[in-house]
């Protein structure tokens, strides 16, 4: 349940403007920072993403911008760097990559971990039905000549 203030707060996100706000967002701002500037925490924040329909696939939308942002200044930084300021420039270059990847799926480039599972009662049906024809098949006496 939002309070007066609660609503307040959020009534002067919409004096700014949707627009404004996800605008700022594509643009690489941080929502921690518009939260911060409007005096507005992270549960009402959300609470006004998703108070008007759209308006959370819209900011989905403004995320995946702001991660071609910042992809395009790694790329940018990493083109300008000069021999004097190559270790700045690499901490630059991976700080942006790993902000587009938090923004954008499609920067993620870390190696996903495949889970398999594999069931015991299984692999005895699978080699049962291999065993099958052996098991029932003619027995042979085996003798041991001593040798």
């Amino acid at each position: 349940m939002v309070g007066e203030v609660g609503k307040a707060k959020m009534a002067n996100l919409d004096v700014v403007t949707e627009d404004v706000i996800l605008e700022r967002i594509a643009n690489g701002e941080h929502a921690k920072d518009l939260m911060k500037e409007y005096d507005i925490g992270n549960k009402l924040w959300y609470l006004w993403i998703d108070s008007v329909e759209g308006r959370r696939a819209r900011y989905n939308m403004a995320l995946e911008e702001a991660g071609h942002f910042y992809a395009k200044r790694a790329e940018k930084t990493a083109q300008e760097a000069t021999p004097e300021i190559l270790g700045v420039a690499r901490l630059q270059v991976d700080t942006d990559k790993w902000l587009a990847s938090k923004r954008n799926a499609s920067y993620d480039t870390r190696q996903r971990d495949v889970a398999i599972n594999i069931s015991v009662n299984d692999l005895h049906a699978q080699a049962a039905a291999l065993l099958g024809d052996v098991i029932e098949g003619d027995a042979v006496e085996v003798h041991d000549d001593g040798d």
